[in-house]
């Protein structure tokens, strides 16, 4: 009788010691999708917001007369010419790596 009371106590405190470990490594694996989460949040909000203002007049404007050289009515438009020969790249010099606007959300 006392043999078969010692497996059965044994029994639930192997299985306590089992649930303890499943529930410490389950609160583990929560806290670190939470924080996923949360960075992926932050993610969503920078992207939301660089949505947001390529859809702007001002980033608009900025690509018409940076990029196009277009004026508005009214303004004159001038064009610059460098007499200085331009430089090859260096070849030793690091990469900017990553997409063009992940350097705008920084």
């Amino acid at each position: 009788m006392l043999g078969v009371t010692a497996i059965i106590v044994g029994y639930f405190l192997v299985m306590g010691a089992v649930t303890a470990l499943r529930s410490s490594q389950l609160s583990d694996r929560e806290d670190r999708l939470r924080a996923e989460i949360a960075g992926l949040q932050q993610r969503y909000e920078r992207l939301e917001m660089l949505r947001e203002y390529l859809g702007s007049d001002e980033y608009i404007e900025a690509v018409a007369r940076e990029q196009l050289g277009l004026v508005r009515e009214g303004e004159n438009g001038i064009v610059v010419i460098s007499t200085a020969p331009s430089s090859a790249p260096d070849p030793d010099a690091p990469e900017e790596s990553g997409l063009w606007w992940q350097m705008l959300t920084r």
